[in-house]
């Protein structure tokens, strides 16, 4: 292991000791637990606009309807995920999930054909 790899396993250790003998430790964790989630989402949008203004002209290409599946295929995903907690709690939840990520795979690839074609 690198002296990097070792740093790193030495903070891990070091705050999952201060999470188990601090007072109040697992809050702590839950904080930063949440704070870690933020910033992996924040990532994600940085990704993401990145990804459009590289490829704006291409999209631009694709025609209003499949740029309405792009963009509705992609909202569909944030949305099934966010509700994806709740919705798998009863049998009828989980097949509307499944039924919303397909949806929106299906959207997805009709773009993803259509992008072929044009470029």
């Amino acid at each position: 292991m690198t002296s990097n790899g070792l740093r790193t396993a030495a903070i891990v250790v070091g705050l999952a000791a201060i999470v188990w003998l601090v007072p109040g430790g697992g809050t702590g964790g839950e904080a930063v637990g949440a704070t870690l989630g933020m910033l992996i989402m924040a990532a994600f949008v940085f990704l993401g606009v990145r990804v459009y203004r590289e490829t704006r002209g291409r999209i631009e290409l694709l025609g209003d309807a499949h740029r309405l599946l792009l963009y509705g295929g992609i909202g569909m995903i944030v949305v099934a995920m966010a509700a994806r907690p709740r919705l798998v709690e009863t049998g009828s939840g989980t097949i509307l999930w499944i039924v919303l990520i397909g949806s929106a795979v299906a959207m997805l690839f009709a773009v993803f054909q259509r992008w072929r074609d044009v470029v």
